[in-house]
């Protein structure tokens, strides 16, 4: 009786295995091709991602551009690398080389008190002596918490998309503001000293916009235009919808299901929209001196490690790579972000030794499903190919 029990679950285990075995294979392609375009191709058409743009960077050129899939399905529409994308949080980066140009011009100091540059007053009630500083903001040091209930509220995807109704700076009083009708000193603050621990805040970033634009005395869209994307030959790169003028632009899906084009108060932490030209041609200036926007000293500064056991910069991330655990890849040189938000996922990183770099945008958030594998191998694979 025993060794008929013992028979029959060795052969449900063996039926388990073998139809684990062939899910496996239909959701994940373990082929690989030596050609790059081919080997991306055959891993996206195993995923609900709609569309990629890719750029590599070698010796700061554009060494190949590749693209799949579609920016609008139901129009057509295919990827080029023109399309547009939003990029979520690596939006980071830009915004903060907007506050690091303001500091090499002179315009605020970094370890200054932000109450310096704000028409409110915003401490830590836990720590209502201790000052937050925009270093703290930079490096995600402030004490300064997403209260997620607030935010996800507040972005016009049930609305039906578009820019947000909301001014940076209304939303940071408010928020931050004790008086502010989105206020709490429990959800809106950690319970850590101001500078103490590395806690990633996007409303921190939001408040840096809300910096630039008390500081330079112009919309925060307007500063980074001036300052930032002209110089650079960013031609089709905004932060608000009403400014894009462009058609090619990939609208977000969540399993091929349309979103309308969103966005939220807190813009200058995420929504910036532009394409792998305009952004290999940001990432390059980080280490060509006949292109760059800030001074070499200034980004020596911006990319030494301050938080977050030293993987966190004024901005930037030496850690990017592990959090898509590809840590083996990590070779400590490497500085990047990565952005994920409904309907959108982006990486770009650089090695500002080798000028070596990559930019992946795609319209559709990475998610916790079996497919998501091949998304893993297509990355993996085109840092490698990056020689980062």
């Amino acid at each position: 009786m025993i060794k008929k029990a013992t028979k029959i679950l060795g052969v449900m285990i063996l039926s388990i295995l073998i139809i684990a075995s062939i899910i496996i294979a239909l959701k994940v392609d373990f082929s690989n091709p030596a050609d790059l375009e081919k080997f991306v191709q055959n891993k996206m058409n195993k995923t609900n991602v709609p569309g990629v743009s890719i750029a590599i960077i070698k010796d700061n050129k554009v060494d190949r551009y590749i693209s799949y899939g579609y920016a609008n399905i139901a129009e057509g529409k295919k990827v080029n690398q023109d399309t547009v994308f939003q990029i979520a949080s690596l939006s980071k980066v830009v915004t903060a080389t907007a506050i690091m140009q303001l500091y090499e011009k002179e315009k605020l100091n970094l370890d200054d008190d932000i109450n310096k540059y704000l028409p409110f007053s915003v401490t830590n009630p836990n720590f209502p002596n201790e000052p937050i500083t925009i270093k703290m903001l930079l490096d995600h040091t402030s004490g300064i918490q997403d209260n997620w209930d607030v935010i996800d509220s507040l972005y016009t995807i049930d609305s039906g998309g578009g820019d947000s109704k909301i001014s940076i700076g209304e939303f940071s009083k408010e928020y931050l503001g004790v008086s502010g009708k989105w206020y709490s000193a429990e959800k809106n603050f950690t319970e850590n000293k101001p500078g103490a621990t590395f806690d990633y805040s996007n409303v921190g970033f939001g408040l840096l916009g809300y910096i630039v634009e008390q500081v330079s005395d112009m919309p925060f869209n307007q500063y980074t235009k001036n300052n930032i994307f002209l110089p650079l030959g960013m031609s089709e790169t905004e932060w608000l919808h009403k400014d894009v003028t462009t058609e090619n632009f990939a609208s977000p899906y969540d399993n091929q299901k349309e979103l309308p084009r969103y966005s939220f108060p807190t813009y200058p932490d995420g929504t910036l929209k532009t394409n792998v030209v305009d952004f290999s041609k940001f990432l390059v200036s980080l280490s060509d001196e006949s292109k760059t926007i800030l001074k070499p000293e200034t980004i020596k500064e911006m990319l030494s490690p301050q938080s977050n056991d030293g993987n966190q910069t004024l901005g930037w991330s030496y850690s990017s790579l592990d959090d898509i655990f590809m840590k083996k890849l990590n070779n400590g040189s490497i500085v990047g972000h990565t952005g994920s938000d409904p309907g959108e996922f982006s990486i770009g990183l650089y090695n500002p030794e080798k000028k070596n770099g990559l930019v992946i945008f795609m319209n559709q958030q990475m998610g916790l499903k079996l497919q998501t594998i091949n998304i893993y191998y297509m990355i993996k694979r085109i840092v490698e190919e990056a020689d980062l």
